[in-house]
């Protein structure tokens, strides 16, 4: 069965355009990595309560270690200028679909 990972990225003040297009290198990247299954970049709504530069990197693989096989094929330079961007550290986790 496939996994879902969900990556939440916070970029600092002023920079989130620039994340955007990093990010959308990246995930171009992604998708074609063998175990992958989809990648797709969301951009955080603003609901007028809360309007962080946030984004979200949805992906799907094959199983966690189709996942974590593909870290070694980005570019550690593209992880760090990404990193720079960011106001904290990224979250991410795995998740199953259920059945129902």
């Amino acid at each position: 069965m496939s996994i879902m990972r969900l990556n939440e990225f916070k970029a600092l003040p002023g920079k989130f355009e620039e994340l955007i297009t990093r990010f959308e290198e990246i995930v171009a990247q992604i998708r074609t990595i063998e175990g992958n299954e989809s990648c797709t970049l969301y951009l955080k709504v603003a609901d007028g309560i809360d309007e962080d530069d946030k984004l979200i990197v949805l992906e799907v693989w094959k199983d966690i270690a189709a996942h974590k096989n593909s870290v070694s094929t980005i570019d550690p330079k593209q992880f760090g200028a990404v990193m720079a961007l960011l106001s904290e550290r990224p979250s991410g986790q795995y998740y199953t679909a259920t059945d129902a």
